[in-house]
């Protein structure tokens, strides 16, 4: 029979699922606790608890997965020693933890924490982020080696920040292995994010008796399989407690802390440790959110089409010839084609013209959705292993949807990135975990045959440029068929309507597009300045609408957009306008609207989106919703960015939500 291994820092009961009889104890409890087991009789959670603490346990876990917080009790018959306990149901049984308390540890813990929290919310990068988490939960922890290690696409490990005390060396700028990280370990970090491990070679304790079924993964006092022991103690590690960062899309990494001795973290530090990097991973993300927004923003502006612009009209080439420049190094990029009409307008390095025409040719037959293409390894990609590029090694491919049947290509090509990883263990393709090297042999590997990585916000950026691109091309298109087809005036009603279209019209969803609302609101705004007559914007995106393009594809993430812009659009009333304004965001224009109408109007959308069901799509889709209303002395920029603000805000307050805009004088 197998039997549970725990740790000795706490004791466990594995109590029934009416919270009444013990079914079995850890065998440290007596010696934890001073209890003593009667010696006839059942043993209940009130011999144990007491009859009030066990009368509380068994009413706060009435329908309920896990207490809704620990719990504390002093045992006066054992020195008076503070105990502190979690509840949780596993299955049938509920498990129950217990823990003794130091009170003296909690002193200054609060302003500790309130003083790093501080920090963190100041810090401006990445980096100085990171470097400021490690440093804290070091000093809130005691741990010799606190190091954050952040995964790659393909899962390995690369130790990006680091506080190091003298008993351990450094991991900095080390990679370990994705063998190290198994799935089953990623995923239970999914679920249980604090994993604390006080000394690896203590002997581990047992149920008596043993209990069959009772599952203890969920349980902080599990001890390490036998495994991870041994790859702990490899790394010269004896005391061990690690956190999960939880990424936007899933787990972003870990914080490791490592002590050469055994070492104890206590409840209310552990409590505080979490916060910290519960916080810090939310600052991550938001000035990951805003960086990549300053970006996108850059390159947008690359091609803003001027009232001049759409008067007289530049060709592909002229165009190419006036931006390759910027586009090259905002993409990082060392060679440009616009691929329009059979011919290729080329700036930069670039492949030969036979390469490049068959290059085309199977992207269009293998490449059929809206979204990008792209490779860092040309040379190993199957759709471009036999084509003769010796100086491209990425390639990021952008389709422009000049018509329902023809498409034009925006494509940019990096050269190879030499690369050199240090491995604090070499790599294996075996599952089992590859072995330590020591410090000192850290192995290193060179990285040939590949680009530079494509970021995610660069794919955006480029399908971004591609749409501005497919207008600009089209109306040079209609521009020269007005010089050239005069005569022939349903050809050129014809064109002239497709230009139209669009002008105005989002290609996709078929709504108005980010140039025509801003038209629509810039005229609102007018009306509003003369008569006072208020209106509101709300500003929505989908719901982790990255996680629906990435595991089911962009065919159905088109789908989404699809099927919520018809939603919406029917939901409106007739003087009310619904526009894309860019990616899975959306804007409504809602005219003669007070604050109560608009927040109303927005609950109404959001309620609705939430029933909407896309085939092919189990889970439900949902919006974050900023509202604004006009307030004097708005322009269209302040208004939007208000908007703006206030789906932020909904969105880090929980997704599928409303938020009002602040006025102008408060959010200044």
């Amino acid at each position: 029979m197998h039997h549970p291994r725990l740790q000795s820092f706490g004791a466990l009961l594995v109590v029934d699922a009416d919270c009444r009889r013990i079914q079995a104890t850890s065998t440290n409890l007596t010696r934890l606790i001073g209890f003593e087991r009667p010696e006839h009789g059942q043993l209940t959670l009130a011999c144990v608890l007491g009859k009030r603490l066990s009368q509380r346990v068994r009413r706060e876990l009435q329908g309920q997965q896990r207490l809704p917080g620990p719990l504390m009790f002093i045992r006066s018959k054992h020195q008076h020693a503070r105990f502190q306990i979690h509840a949780y149901r596993a299955g049938e049984q509920v498990i129950v933890e217990i823990e003794p308390l130091n009170p003296s540890r909690k002193r200054r813990l609060l302003g500790t924490v309130t003083e790093r929290l501080r920090h963190l919310v100041e810090a401006t990068h990445q980096q100085e982020l990171l470097d400021c988490l490690v440093n804290a939960v070091q000093q809130l922890t005691g741990h010799d080696r606190v190091t954050v290690c952040h995964f790659d696409s393909d899962w390995n490990g690369l130790m990006v920040a680091e506080a190091l005390g003298k008993r351990l060396p450094s991991l900095l700028g080390q990679r370990f292995p994705a063998s190290d990280f198994p799935v089953a370990l990623r995923k239970s970090y999914q679920h249980y994010p604090v994993r604390l491990i006080e000394d690896v070679k203590a002997p581990p304790e047992t149920l008596i008796p043993a209990v069959p079924g009772a599952s203890l993964d969920g349980s902080l006092l599990r001890a390490p399989a036998p495994e991870r022991q041994r790859y702990l103690s490899c790394l010269g590690v004896r005391g061990s407690f690690s956190l999960a960062i939880q990424g936007d899309t899933g787990l972003w990494g870990l914080v490791f802390c490592h002590s050469p001795a055994p070492h104890s973290v206590e409840p209310p530090v552990r409590d505080a440790v979490r916060t910290l990097v519960q916080m810090a991973t939310q600052r991550m993300l938001l000035l990951r959110a805003r960086q990549e927004a300053r970006y996108l923003q850059r390159v947008q502006d690359s091609l803003v089409l001027s009232a001049r612009a759409r008067s007289e009209p530049q060709s592909p080439q002229q165009l190419l010839h006036a931006q390759a420049a910027i586009w090259m190094k905002l993409f990082r990029a060392h060679g440009v084609v616009l691929w329009v009409n059979g011919g290729a307008y080329q700036a930069g390095v670039t492949p030969p013209p036979e390469a490049m025409s068959q290059f085309v040719l199977r992207l269009e037959r293998a490449h059929v959705h809206s979204g990008p293409w792209c490779t860092r390894e040309i040379a190993k990609e199957p759709l471009t292993a036999s084509l003769a590029m010796p100086e491209q090694c990425g390639a990021l491919a952008v389709p422009l949807p000049m018509s329902s049947t023809q498409r034009a290509w925006l494509i940019f090509f990096r050269p190879e990135q030499v690369e050199t990883l240090y491995w604090a263990m070499q790599p294996t393709i075996s599952p089992k975990p590859a072995v330590i090297l020591a410090p000192s042999t850290a192995w290193s590997e060179e990285v040939v045959g590949k680009s530079e990585a494509w970021l995610r916000v660069e794919r955006l950026a480029a399908v971004d440029l591609g749409e501005d691109l497919t207008l600009a091309i089209s109306a040079y298109e209609i521009s020269s068929l007005n010089m050239h087809l005069e005569r022939e005036r349903k050809a050129l009603a014809e064109a002239n309507q497709r230009l139209e279209q669009l002008a105005h019209f989002d290609p996709l969803t078929k709504v108005w597009n980010r140039y025509r609302i801003e038209e629509a609101i810039n005229a609102e705004l007018v009306a509003a300045k003369r008569y006072a007559a208020a209106f509101a914007l709300l500003l929505f995106d989908v719901d982790n609408f990255k996680q629906i393009n990435d595991v089911h594809g962009h065919s159905v993430g088109d789908d989404v957009l699809v099927a919520l812009a018809r939603l919406v659009e029917s939901s409106l009333r007739g003087c009310d306008h619904l526009g894309r304004w860019g990616g899975e965001e959306f804007i409504v224009l809602a005219t003669h609207s007070e604050v109560g109408a608009a927040i109303g109007l927005a609950e109404r959308l959001r309620s609705l989106v939430a029933e909407l069901r896309i085939a092919g799509l189990e889970q439900a889709i949902t919006v974050s919703i900023g509202v604004a209303v006009w307030e004097p002395g708005d322009s269209c920029k302040t208004i939007i960015a208000r908007a703006d603000d206030a789906m932020y805000r909904a969105k880090h307050g929980g997704r599928n939500r409303v938020e009002v805009a602040l006025e102008p004088a408060t959010a200044l």
